[in-house]
């Protein structure tokens, strides 16, 4: 019987081989590189102050709670 040493959660950080990282990795990139983008103007566009609430924020994370909450329900109707 082999027996390993079992490793810890920083190892497991950077293992590549057999994870869901390298395929999502572009998407990723995308999303770090939008990110930056509104870092870098933070606000301002074409010299223009663009104001960032937290209103469209909110109503999306509603939107998606209540989606979240019918695609469970049925998931459970269907097990």
């Amino acid at each position: 019987m082999i027996v390993r040493p079992r490793p810890n959660w920083l190892r497991m950080l950077f293992v590549w081989r057999g994870s869901v990282l390298i395929k999502i990795l572009p998407q990723l990139g995308v999303t770090a590189l939008v990110s930056r983008i509104v870092v870098i103007f933070h606000g301002e566009l074409l010299h223009r102050k663009i104001t960032l609430t937290t209103v469209p924020f909110s109503l999306v994370g509603v939107a998606l709670a209540i989606f979240l909450g019918f695609r469970n329900n049925a998931s459970y109707d269907r097990y």
